[in-house]
């Protein structure tokens, strides 16, 4: 058995595409291997700043060969045919057999050595990853330019050609502590590197910074560096500085953010409040002192910008501020800032009457919308875009703002990333939902809605936010009605739409819609079931979601599985007949018993179903439609719909549509495996 070292190097990844990598890299050699047919005792792959890495143990030293059956030309063929097909497989004419009138070659074949397999296998890897962002060079497309290629056997190399590269076993160490090494073995691979001043293992180099950092002191991360980090340094050494106390006047969150934001400082918290220090990790320093103080330095500057920024706001005032937003743009075409705090104050009421907000909620959320956008204009905020909401309520609780208004403006922004902290208040989270929908209707109005993985706006995030907050707290939106005020109050402003509203609207909806997928993944729900929820026509993430939820959990259901069955045929055979269907059902058309039957279930059930989805219960709306299966099969036994008398079958078409309708309540189940 022989092990494998694959050693891919480049010039410095950024944070991202480290991450990118390491989902992707383990199903990518798997898949390599198997497709070289070969199958390891196992392997690890490693991800760090300059190199992507896989060690992989047990292989077979080659692959066994494959017996092959080869057809050739007729069996009547003339011998000069015969002979040269032979010869193409390395065989004489008189072993070629004759089948079904055909000659057939059986090729044996060879074994295959390892380090013929192995160029494949990293082919495969390379040409499978993918980066959100890529650069090219004269050797290929990649994260960044590949510099070097370390493949070996055992100790042996592999000869490999690769984005311009051959193989070789030399691999290269710290940029500037360690140097170009000689890597003796997979086996050795990781011994080899920190000899050079490179940690390859993540969680070694994970490890080593929070032991240094826990070394410091109480350091917090509330940014979430941490992991960033990691993936940002090879050879990680924690150093500490300090600054001086009277920094710490600040609110703790633009110290935070003046230290994290850029710099991924960690600061040290010293009792309820923060030290007069913080941690940093270097990438190797063989002066500490100089490193220290260069970063001191930096610190302190930003600081010094901030407490100015600070004070020359707390100066002019958030109703100052407010004032000003009239002449700053929001989105080119949909008007400025003034313009879109009015119609998202417009929507925040309208949604806090639509959920029946506690009292006092929605004066608040009116107040809140109306300063929400203020610090847009601030001096803080342009220094530190990270404190966008957070910099207004710290100027709103100066002015003696209640704290709810305070807390509104500050949690409007959130969540500023996907799986990021939801509003806590209700409050917050209506003007979160308000100002997110009107953001995304006004971008469709105008024509600046996302095009493939183009999103200047940051729309998909919005959407996300919009979902997460309404799962969350279980809010029913009604979102084209709130897209189309929205819209309708950018046209009374003034604004020239590029699109229109008819066109704009279902089309923001549906973007919003499409982010529900990715909120109910990690609860099980498939792809399918998803559909399916659609398809029942929602226009709200909560009873999409909920309806997705109930056909996972009756997933794999003898009665699911009839329901299904039972649509599928009412759908096929009401959109064969949809030109002689009628336009209504007239139950004084009804002639056979199993038609009355059909038709008195369908009235029960479309009473019982109307109750279900009025309290988002579709577990129990399934066992509704359940009701009908029965009286249906037997109407498809014994009813002709089919029927030589015109009206009656146009009659029957339309009771076997109305059937498929009131199933449809419960989703699209023909989207559903098996039917």
């Amino acid at each position: 058995m022989a092990d494998l070292l694959i050693e891919i190097g480049c010039e410095e990844l950024p944070a991202v595409a480290c991450r990118e990598a390491r989902a992707q890299l383990p199903d990518l050699l798997r898949s390599g291997l198997e497709q070289a047919g070969l199958e390891a005792g196992a392997f690890e792959t490693h991800v760090g700043p300059r190199r992507l890495a896989a060690i992989v143990t047990g292989l077979p030293a080659s692959r066994a060969a494959v017996r092959r059956d080869v057809r050739g030309p007729r069996a009547d063929a003339p011998e000069q045919a015969r002979a040269g097909f032979a010869r193409k497989h390395g065989l004489e004419a008189a072993d070629l057999e004759e089948r079904e009138g055909f000659v057939w070659a059986v090729v044996e074949g060879a074994d295959t050595p390892l380090g013929e397999l192995v160029g494949g296998v990293v082919e495969t890897v390379v040409s499978g990853l993918q980066f959100g962002k890529t650069m090219r060079w004269p050797g290929g497309r990649f994260s960044r330019p590949v510099r070097w290629l370390v493949l070996k056997i055992d100790e042996q190399v592999a000869e490999a050609e690769l984005l311009g590269l051959w193989a070789g076993e030399h691999s290269r160490g710290h940029r500037f502590l360690g140097g170009e090494t000689r890597v003796r073995s997979a086996a050795t691979y990781l011994a080899d590197l920190r000899d050079v001043k490179v940690v390859v293992d993540e969680d070694d180099r994970r490890e080593a910074i929070r032991s240094g950092l826990d070394a410091v002191g109480s350091w917090i991360d509330p940014m979430g560096k941490f992991d960033e980090v990691v993936d940002l340094v090879e050879w990680p050494v924690v150093l500490e500085g300090d600054f001086p106390e009277r920094y710490l006047v600040l609110p703790d969150w633009v110290v935070v953010t003046a230290m994290q934001s850029h710099q991924r400082y960690f600061p040290v918290s010293d009792g309820p409040g923060l030290a007069p220090r913080f941690a940093f990790v270097a990438n190797g320093a063989a002066k500490p002192e100089i490193v220290i103080a260069g970063n001191r330095a930096v610190l302190i500057g930003r600081l010094e910008d901030a407490a100015f920024a600070y004070e020359k706001d707390l100066d002019l005032g958030i109703e100052a501020m407010a004032a000003e937003l009239g002449r700053v743009s929001f989105l080119e075409g949909a008007g400025s800032l003034a313009d879109k705090q009015v119609r998202v104050r417009e929507l925040a009421e309208l949604l806090a009457d639509r959920v029946d907000a506690e009292p006092g909620v929605r004066p608040a959320v009116a107040r809140a919308a109306e300063l929400c956008k203020a610090d847009l204009v601030s001096k803080l905020v342009s220094e530190f875009s990270e404190l966008e909401g957070f910099a207004g309520s710290v100027y709103a609780r100066q002015e003696g703002e209640p704290a709810d208004v305070c807390e509104a403006i500050r949690e409007h922004h959130q969540p500023v990333e996907a799986g990021g902290v939801l509003p806590g208040s209700e409050a917050g989270a209506l003007l979160a939902v308000a100002d997110k929908i009107d953001t995304i209707a006004a971008a469709f109005a105008i024509g600046v809605q996302p095009t493939g993985s183009r999103d200047p706006y940051g729309l998909r995030r919005a959407a996300a936010g919009v979902v997460a907050i309404t799962l969350a707290r279980g809010f029913e939106l009604g979102l084209p009605e709130l897209m189309s005020r929205s819209v309708q109050t950018l046209v009374a402003q003034g604004c020239e739409l590029k699109r229109k509203p008819l066109e704009s609207v279902p089309e923001a909806v549906e973007f919003v819609l499409d982010r529900v997928g990715a909120a109910l993944e990690p609860e099980g729900v498939s792809i399918e079931e998803l559909r399916a929820a659609r398809g029942a026509g929602h226009t709200a993430p909560v009873p999409m979601a909920a309806l997705a939820r109930a056909l996972r959990d009756a997933r794999g259901s003898e009665r699911l599985a009839a329901v299904r069955d039972a649509y599928g045929r009412c759908v096929r055979i009401a959109a064969k007949g949809e030109a002689e269907m009628a336009e209504r059902f007239d139950a004084a058309l009804l002639r056979e018993e199993a038609e009355r039957a059909l038709y008195e279930q369908l009235v029960a059930t479309d009473e019982q179903l109307a109750d279900c989805v009025a309290r988002r219960d579709y577990a129990c709306a399934l066992d509704a439609t359940s009701g009908l299966v029965d009286p249906l099969n037997r109407f498809f036994d014994e009813v002709l719909v089919m029927d030589p008398d015109l009206a009656l079958r146009g009659n029957r078409l339309k009771l076997v549509f109305n059937v498929a309708a009131a199933i449809r309540s419960t989703g699209d189940l023909d989207q559903l495996p098996g039917g």
